[in-house]
């Protein structure tokens, strides 16, 4: 029996459990809040939809029914608000986080934490602290997957090709400070150049910042029209579930602690039962090692400055 715990049923928390049973990711999914006429309501309500599709039990509860949980999935906090610094919102879920995790921890000391609230780098990392150095490994952040969908989908676009054939990475911090490695891009083992090539297609710097503006900037334009970015998220964190339990080990760009710099922010990992199994350090050119450097650099000062 599989089973996943979501703690947090506001927008994405319940998106994501909707997603797992929608999927048939796992045979259980529980759902926590400090609201808990919410988590009854939205257990109740996904529950629902998990029965017309396969049955999966979906509820909701304290942190004792995190017991026997292989996944504890991290929602729960503040929204950014309107002219809010990252800083600040790390600062204001921080303190969620500190009352969260040991309590997790008490519960479901074996289980993989996923972190998906937002700023989830500096989040990962304070988890990471959180659960000590012999548990680091169990420890992720979703990272920059939902980056990587969106970077494959618009050069998939551009080149008229299906995504699957698209083979890139965007790595370090999620949003507007996303680094797309151009360097290692391919599509069908051909370099991007030479496949636009064959195709009569453009490629040039044009393209290529236009295609960069769409996946840093693509969040931020779904918050400022709805509010909240939920359904493409809660692909991005099934998708890493799934690896999860599966132990598929399949290449994820996750966020993960590096202990050679300090600090959590997103690379292509291989992703299963354990958490993050290994990571992969890409080829980089001069200019994106520069660029990651300095991102990695902004992200110690928000942690440290908090």
């Amino acid at each position: 029996m599989s089973k996943v715990a979501v703690i947090g049923s506001g927008l994405v928390g319940a998106t994501t459990a909707h997603t797992l049973a929608l999927r048939g990711s796992c045979d259980e999914v529980v759902l926590l809040d400090s609201d808990r006429e919410k988590a009854q309501a939205q257990a109740v309500d996904v529950a629902a939809a998990a029965t017309l599709h396969r049955g999966m039990r979906v509820y909701s509860g304290s942190y004792a029914q995190l017991e026997g949980s292989q996944v504890v999935v991290v929602t729960a906090g503040m929204r950014q608000k309107s002219g809010e610094s990252r800083g600040e919102l790390f600062a204001s879920n921080a303190l969620v986080f500190r009352e969260v995790i040991p309590q997790v921890l008490e519960v479901a000391p074996g289980a993989i934490l996923l972190v998906a609230t937002q700023p989830v780098d500096p989040l990962t990392e304070l988890t990471t602290r959180l659960v000590g150095p012999h548990r680091a490994r169990q420890v992720l952040g979703v990272g920059t997957v939902l980056e990587t969908m969106q970077l494959r989908a618009a050069v998939a676009a551009h080149l008229e090709v299906s995504p699957e054939h698209v083979h890139g990475y965007v790595i370090g911090e999620q949003g507007d400070s996303a680094l797309v490695v151009w360097s290692n891009l391919n599509v069908a083992g051909l370099p991007v150049e030479a496949f636009a090539a064959q195709r009569g297609k453009t490629w040039t710097a044009h393209d290529q910042a236009l295609i960069t503006d769409r996946v840093q900037r693509s969040n931020r334009r779904v918050v400022e029209g709805k509010g909240a970015i939920s359904y493409s998220v809660g692909v991005a964190i099934a998708r890493v579930i799934e690896a999860i339990l599966r132990n598929t080990l399949v290449v994820l760009t996750v966020s993960a602690h590096d202990p050679h710099k300090g600090i959590s922010y997103s690379l292509p990992r291989l992703v299963g039962s354990g958490g993050v199994a290994a990571t992969i350090d890409p080829m980089l050119f001069s200019e994106e090692a520069f660029k990651l450097e300095v991102l990695l650099d902004s992200l110690k000062s928000t942690f440290e400055h908090v």
